[in-house]
């Protein structure tokens, strides 16, 4: 007696679509995933930054000395360029460089498709007084995609009392509108 043998496999048209449907997947799952890398490398920088001032504010405190945050130049002052590593040193006679040669913590600016810039004045520093409480004038940092779709930009001020913290550019525009009527653009 002869039996059929049922044939296993695809036809060619079952993997054209089966193709057709994995490449359109992918494409799909690429772009998401392109967001989403560039969201946490955000957030990766948001908490690199707010960790370092924390411990600057700490140190400053707990050593009852002035420390100050910068990047630093060849010749160990401070610069306004955050592209740079970024420092946190001692700086009991408030020269700007650090006391001794010795800096407490160096944080290199892996800042990857985004640009920071400060808002000091052209001090381009933060420095916090013996009580923790930021010493001189205040200032903030704005953090800036180079592209639009890897995130929104980010405003992280540092109040009197030496408090980090980080507001978003809720609308995507680029433009953001502090409390007191300032606008802050990438």
């Amino acid at each position: 007696m002869l039996t059929n043998k049922h044939q296993a496999g695809f036809t060619l048209l079952e993997l054209i679509i089966t193709i057709i449907i994995l490449s359109i997947a992918t494409g799909m799952t690429s772009q998401a995933w392109g967001w989403w890398a560039a969201k946490s490398r955000q957030r990766a920088i948001l908490e690199n930054y707010h960790s370092l001032f924390s411990f600057a504010r700490w140190n400053a405190a707990s050593s009852h000395t002035l420390v100050t945050v910068c990047p630093l130049s060849a010749a160990s002052q401070c610069v306004d360029d955050w592209q740079q590593p970024v420092s946190v040193f001692i700086d009991a006679n408030n020269d700007k460089s650090p006391d001794g040669g010795s800096v407490l913590r160096q944080m290199n600016a892996n800042l990857g498709s985004f640009t920071l810039r400060s808002r000091t004045a052209g001090r381009g520093y933060f420095q916090f007084n013996a009580k923790g409480m930021t010493h001189g004038a205040m200032g903030s940092l704005v953090l800036c995609p180079r592209d639009p779709a890897s995130g929104t930009m980010t405003y992280m001020p540092i109040n009197i009392a030496g408090r980090f913290r980080v507001e978003y550019d809720k609308d995507g525009d680029g433009i953001m509108k502090l409390p007191w009527g300032a606008k802050i653009s990438c």
